[in-house]
C-alpha cells in the first residue's frame, strides 16, 4: 500500500472531487470525497492503481474489486462501468490511470534485450494483479513529482522505464509485450475493437471482425474474450448502452430516439438491456 505520508503529499498537491490530467502526458489522477458510479469510461491501454479506498469495475456481468494492493492492466481499449461504494473528505477515494506509452515499451525491450518469461495464468488480464513493493516505490516516486514539476521533464521518463521494466518480468510481461510486437494477438484484437467502436450502431458480422483479425472464428472469440473479459457482442453492446445514456442524459434525445441511433431495433429490448446493464430503465436516468 502507499504510505500514509505519500498519500498526504499526494492531496495536497492535486485538485478534490475533480479528474486531473497531470504534465506529464497520458497520467490522470482522479479524486472523490464522496461514494459515485461511473458508467460511460472507455478505458484505454492503460495502467490503473488505486492509491487509497477501492472500487469496482464491472464488464459485461462479471466484477473486479481494486484496492491499493492491486493494479489492473488494461491492454486494449475497453468499455467499463463500476462504482466507489466509499470515500469521505478525511478518507478519500483516489485513483491514477497511465496511458501505455508503447514507443516506450518498444525501444525498452530493443535495448535492454528483456527476457520476458511466461508465468501461470497470465492470460487472466483483468483480474486483480498485486502491486508488488518495486512497482509501488516506483509509482509512488512519480506521483510525488507533482510537488516540484520542473523536475518531471527527465525523471518521470526514467521512472516510467523502471515500472515498464518491472511490468515486462511480471506476470503480465507477456501481454506487455504483445502490445508491441507486430501481429500478435493484442494488436489482432486492438484492430476488432477500433472497428467496433466505428461501427457498434451498425450490424457487425462475428466472421468480418475475425477476417479483419487474422484469425479463425473460434480463435478470434477466445482471444477477445481473454484480452477485454467480453464477447465481441456483449463488448459492442457496452458501446451502444454507453452512447445511448450520453445521448439521454446530455443531449436530451427521446429514448426511442436514442434506442434507433444506436442501433437497436426494439425500444423494448433497448429498456430492458439498459435496465440491466446501468440498474435503472433509460427514463429514470
Amino acid at each position: 500500500m502507499f504510505s500514509e505520508n505519500a498519500l498526504q503529499r499526494l492531496l495536497a498537491i492535486i485538485p478534490h472531487n475533480e479528474v486531473y490530467h497531470s504534465p506529464l502526458e497520458g497520467l490522470i489522477i482522479y479524486h472523490s470525497d464522496k461514494p459515485f458510479s461511473y458508467e460511460n469510461i472507455i478505458q484505454e491501454p492503460s495502467i490503473c492503481i488505486v492509491v487509497n479506498g477501492e472500487r469496482e469495475v464491472r464488464l459485461g456481468e462479471r466484477s473486479f474489486f481494486f484496492n491499493p494492493q492491486h493494479f489492473m492492466f488494461c491492454p486494449v481499449d475497453v468499455p467499463m462501468c463500476g462504482r466507489v461504494l466509499e470515500a469521505t473528505p478525511e478518507d478519500p477515494f483516489v485513483v491514477l490511470s497511465m496511458k501505455i506509452d508503447l514507443v516506450m515499451v518498444n525501444q525498452l525491450l530493443f535495448h535492454q534485450k528483456i527476457d520476458v518469461v511466461q508465468h501461470e495464468g497470465a492470460s487472466q488480464v483483468f483480474m486483480p494483479w498485486y502491486l508488488d513493493v518495486h512497482l509501488e516505490n516506483a509509482f509512488e516516486r512519480l506521483l510525488l513529482l507533482h510537488e516540484n514539476p520542473k523536475m518531471m521533464g527527465f525523471i518521470a521518463s526514467l521512472i516510467q522505464q523502471e515500472i515498464y521494466y518491472r511490468l515486462l518480468q511480471s506476470h503480465q510481461g507477456i501481454q506487455l509485450r504483445q502490445m508491441v510486437n507486430f501481429g500478435s494477438n493484442t494488436q489482432k484484437i486492438a484492430k476488432a475493437t477500433q472497428y467496433l467502436q466505428k461501427h457498434f450502431h451498425e450490424t457487425v458480422r462475428m466472421d468480418t471482425l475475425a477476417e479483419l483479425s487474422g484469425m479463425s472464428l473460434s480463435g478470434f472469440h477466445h482471444h477477445f474474450k481473454t484480452l477485454t473479459s467480453l464477447s465481441p457482442l456483449q463488448y459492442q453492446k457496452s458501446l451502444r448502452l454507453i452512447e445511448a445514456k450520453r445521448l439521454i442524459t446530455q443531449e436530451n434525445i427521446a429514448v426511442s430516439a436514442a434506442a434507433y441511433q444506436v442501433g437497436y431495433e426494439s425500444p423494448s429490448q433497448f429498456s430492458r438491456e439498459y435496465k440491466r446493464y446501468f440498474g435503472v430503465t433509460p427514463s429514470e436516468r
